[in-house]
C-alpha cells in the first residue's frame, strides 16, 4: 500500500536539502557543490545545497559565499560550536526540504548515488537509505588493509543496535518528518547511526564505491575512535535503557545491602541496641539509600513531584519484595525439598531474584513513574 508521503510525492516532486558540514575543506568544496549542482539539474530535483561550516581557518566559508551568487547554496557559519555530528542536526534544522541528504565535502561520497538513494523514499519503499561500502556492489578505492579492519571493527561493535552492514557510514539520505520530536546527543561523528538507532526507521542501503578526500588531510585519530566508542555505549544505554537500569538496580541494591549491614552492626556493638531493633534501622538506612540514588543514577531523575508519595511507595514496595522472597524460600523449602543440604541457600537465592524483578518493576512504573517526576534526564 503507497504511504500518505509517496502519494503526496506524486503529486509534487519533493524538495532535496543536501547537507555538507565542513571544516577546512577549501580545496574541495567549490568541486564538490558544483557535482551536486549539476546533478540536481540533471535529474531535475528541486533542491538547494546548505554548508554548515566550523569557522574554517582555511576560508571555506568565504568560498561558499561566493558561489552563492551562482549555485542554490547558503552557508551557516558556527563559532561557538564544533563537530561533524552537530554540523548537520543544525543543517537539518535549517533544510527546507522534506528529504535531507547528509554527505561528506571531501568528494569521498559519490554524488552520483543521490538518486539511487531518494527514489525509495519518495517511492514510500523506506523512510532512510544509507550508502554502504560493505554490501554487493560497494567498495573502497585505494584504502590500506588497516582502514578496512577498522572501519569492520567498528561496525562490528554496532551489531547490537542496527542490521545496517556499514554503520560508520556518513552518507544518508532521510525523510525530514521522521526525524521530528527526536532528541539527539551525538558524540563525535557518527549522527547517521544515532538516527537510525534513535528513529527506528525503515531503511535501505545502496552500495557505494567509497573514495579517500581529493585534497586535505583525513580528520580520523585517536579522539575520533575514542568519541565512537563513547557513542556506541551511549546509544546501547538508549536502546537498551531497561537492560541497564536493571543492572544499576542490582548494583544499587548490593551497595544498599553493605549501608544495611553496617548500621546494624554499628548499633549493636557501638551502642548496644538489640539487634532485632537494629535491623529496623538498618533497613530504613538502606531503603532511603536506595531511594536516593536509584532516583538520581539509575533512573535519571532529578526533579521530584510528589516526594512524600514516591519515597512511601519505594518503601512498600521494598517490604513487598521481601515478603515475595520468603514466599519463593517458603515454597521452595516446603514443596521441592530445598530445606536440607545448604539448598535453602539456593532456595535464598531465587527469592531474591524474584524480589528484585518485583522491586525493580514497581520502582520503575510506581516510585519512580515518569508521571511523579518533572524535567527527566534520559540515559
Amino acid at each position: 500500500m503507497m504511504s500518505s508521503f509517496a502519494k503526496r510525492q506524486k503529486e509534487e516532486k519533493p524538495m532535496v536539502s543536501v547537507i555538507l558540514p565542513t571544516y577546512n575543506e577549501a580545496g574541495n568544496i567549490k568541486i564538490t557543490i558544483s557535482l551536486l549542482s549539476e546533478m540536481l539539474n540533471d535529474e531535475r530535483i528541486k533542491g538547494e545545497i546548505i554548508v554548515v561550516d566550523d569557522d574554517s581557518p582555511d576560508g571555506t566559508a568565504d568560498i561558499v559565499r561566493n558561489l552563492a551568487t551562482e549555485y542554490d547554496v547558503r552557508v551557516h557559519l558556527r563559532k561557538d560550536q564544533r563537530g561533524l555530528a552537530t554540523a548537520v542536526l543544525k543543517g537539518i534544522e535549517l533544510a527546507k526540504g522534506e528529504i535531507c541528504v547528509v554527505m561528506d565535502a571531501d568528494l569521498s561520497h559519490p554524488v552520483s548515488k543521490i538518486p539511487d538513494m531518494i527514489s525509495p523514499i519518495i517511492q514510500g519503499d523506506c523512510e532512510a537509505a544509507v550508502g554502504c561500502r560493505w554490501v554487493p556492489g560497494g567498495g573502497c578505492i585505494n584504502w590500506p588493509l588497516t582502514r578496512k579492519i577498522v572501519s569492520k571493527g567498528a561496525g562490528l561493535l554496532a551489531r547490537g543496535l542496527t542490521r545496517l552492514s556499514d554503520p560508520t557510514s556518513g552518507f544518508m539520505a532521510v525523510r525530514n518528518d521522521v526525524l521530528d520530536g527526536i532528541e539527539f546527543y551525538p558524540v563525535g561523528w557518527k549522527i547517521v547511526l544515532e538516527i537510525l538507532v534513535k528513529t527506528n526507521c525503515r531503511f535501505i542501503e545502496v552500495p557505494i564505491m567509497f573514495s579517500d578526500r581529493h585534497e586535505g588531510e583525513s580528520k580520523l585519530n585517536l579522539r575520533v575512535l575514542i568519541d565512537y566508542l563513547r557513542h556506541l555505549w551511549k546509544l546501547y544505554c538508549f536502546k537498551y535503557i531497561k537492560c541497564f537500569q536493571f543492572i544499576k538496580f542490582c548494583l544499587v541494591g548490593i551497595s544498599g545491602f553493605l549501608i544495611d549491614t553496617l548500621v546494624l552492626v554499628s548499633l549493636v556493638e557501638l551502642m548496644y541496641i538489640d539487634p532485632r531493633v537494629a535491623a529496623i534501622f538498618g533497613f530504613l538506612a538502606a531503603v532511603s539509600y536506595n531511594y536516593i540514588l536509584n532516583r538520581l543514577w539509575t533512573f535519571h531523575l532529578p526533579s521530584i513531584a510528589k516526594p512524600y508519595y514516591s519515597y512511601a511507595s519505594f518503601v512498600l514496595i521494598c517490604l513487598l519484595g521481601l515478603m515475595i522472597r520468603i514466599g519463593v524460600m517458603h515454597l521452595l523449602i516446603e514443596y521441592a525439598g530445598m530445606g536440607t543440604d545448604l539448598w535453602y541457600v539456593f532456595a535464598s537465592f531465587l527469592g531474591i531474584v524474584a524480589g528484585t524483578i518485583f522491586n525493580f518493576i514497581g520502582s520503575k512504573y510506581v516510585a519512580f513513574s515518569e508521571n511523579l517526576f518533572r524535567n527527566e534526564r534520559r540515559l
